[in-house]
């Protein structure tokens, strides 16, 4: 019977690898099965029956995982792009070198003196940016 059901089940499912798995389950759901043994009349409609329904249940569950995974990366991407156009609203008062400036500090981490090598200032000049960025950014967000 193993044959026929590991056919019946790569019919359905399109993977042998999976529908191994499914035949596999199947056996060891009839094994482990607790309660009195039922008569089966049919036992190779029954196996076939069986096996068909358990790899239309793990094609079930495998889309409705697909379509979750989906859902959270849509969900991910929604929460970067609101984020990002709500800093893109934040920064827009502020000069091109400001913008730079608070973007490296305040959202990458760098250090002021980092900041000044990598955009070729003295740190006092860069300090100086950032003090007069965040005071605009606090200006424009006062009601």
């Amino acid at each position: 019977m193993y044959d026929l059901l590991l056919h019946r089940a790569t019919s359905i499912v399109g993977n042998a690898e999976d529908a191994k798995d499914i035949v596999q389950d199947l056996y060891v759901h009839i094994k482990t099965r607790q309660g009195h043994p039922v008569a089966i009349a049919n036992r190779r409609g029954y196996l076939y029956g069986m096996v068909s329904n358990m790899s239309r249940l793990f094609l079930r569950r495998q889309k409705n995982h697909m379509e979750l995974e989906w859902e959270s990366q849509n969900r991910d991407l929604w929460t970067t792009l609101n984020t990002s156009f709500y800093i893109d609203d934040l920064l827009m008062p502020l000069t091109e070198l400001q913008k730079s400036i608070v973007r490296l500090h305040d959202i990458e981490g760098y250090t002021c003196m980092e900041i000044a090598r990598r955009l070729r200032r003295t740190p006092g000049a860069v300090k100086k940016q950032l003090s007069l960025a965040h005071k605009k950014i606090k200006e424009t967000q006062k009601p």
